[in-house]
């Protein structure tokens, strides 16, 4: 009995480690934990003899004590990785560019500049687009290709633009649902992940976790400069990282905004359907529809119109 006890033990174990090898926490406390054994000074030689002297130590001691050793750090790892989890979205709201008032003079500075950059190339992408295809050079192909990309990742109006490039980007795509349906995503996506489809939330809650995981590795990289109280390597290291993680926070931002802006472009009328609303007639009457349809899911309303409907086909079944 006890040693099935202790068989699956082991095996949850092994499941939680194998878990924890892949996660930010693991690779900062296991960086930490190189830096120490490679700080100058250290008795026992190399960091290589030290791991070995410490593991010949380990396996002489009690099996109680060998368990301690192997649940401890898990522990801290599982502990330090739930912490970098709800420390990923306030910094995500950071670099989007939703600072204190504080900061206000330095966001607005930002802003214009990024602004400035933005209007020179939507003048450059005007004068591509002027031309027909036939007449483009394949250098000014390529350059029409590439403004359009970064013409989409800045909102079309000065005043939604933000400080940060993450937040034109975010802020860009909610600007589009915004003008093309009248719908505010900030008020509507709750509501309408609620109703999507398995697959359409499978892509979306894929987007959203490539994006915090990114940023989790942002934080783990920038904190890990700690450990340069014991070894110098730590600073570059983990600046490198940093800077990997928020280059790569740019695309994985785009990926998001590109499919919560495809969720409101095929399933949002499952959301005027979910609460009996009317189905707007054209893609005229639907900016209006929609702009309602926020204001009731946000402030609600007593007036006797719209007129609530039925929905003219079911719910979508659960994933």
């Amino acid at each position: 009995m006890i040693g099935d006890f202790w068989r699956g033990v082991g095996g949850q174990l092994a499941e939680r480690w194998a878990a924890a090898l892949f996660s930010p926490a693991f690779a900062f406390w296991a960086g930490g934990l190189l830096a120490w054994m490679s700080r100058p000074g250290a008795q026992g030689g190399g960091w290589t003899d030290r791991a070995l002297t410490l593991g010949r130590e380990l396996h002489g001691q009690p099996v109680v004590v060998q368990v301690i050793y192997v649940v401890g750090p898990l522990v801290l790892v599982v502990l330090s990785g739930l912490a970098l989890q709800q420390l990923a979205f306030p910094v995500l709201r950071a670099l989007e560019g939703y600072w204190p008032a504080l900061l206000d003079p330095l966001a607005g500075r930002m802003r214009a500049r990024h602004s400035r950059r933005a209007d020179a190339r939507s003048v450059r992408l005007r004068e591509l687009a002027a031309k027909s295809l036939a007449d483009l050079t394949p250098e000014e192909l390529a350059e029409r290709a590439r403004l359009e990309r970064r013409h989409r990742r800045v909102p079309a109006r000065r005043v939604q633009r933000m400080p940060t490039r993450i937040g034109n980007i975010l802020r860009a795509s909610e600007s589009r649902v915004r003008a093309r349906y009248g719908l505010d995503p900030v008020v509507a996506w709750p509501r309408l992940w609620l109703l999507l489809p398995g697959a359409a939330r499978q892509e979306a809650a894929a987007a959203q976790a490539s994006v915090m995981l990114t940023v989790q590795v942002c934080v783990g990289g920038a904190l890990f400069t700690v450990w340069t109280i014991w070894a110098w390597w730590a600073l570059p290291a983990g600046m490198l990282v940093a800077a990997a993680a928020y280059a790569r926070l740019l695309p994985a931002a785009a990926t998001f905004g590109s499919v919560v802006e495809s969720c409101f472009d095929v399933h949002r009328r499952l959301l005027y359907q979910a609460v009996h609303w009317p189905l707007p007639l054209n893609p005229r009457d639907e900016h209006a529809a929609g702009t309602r349809l926020t204001t009731y899911l946000c402030a609600g309303s007593r007036r006797p119109e719209p007129v609530f409907v039925a929905p003219d086909q079911p719910e979508p079944p659960a994933p």
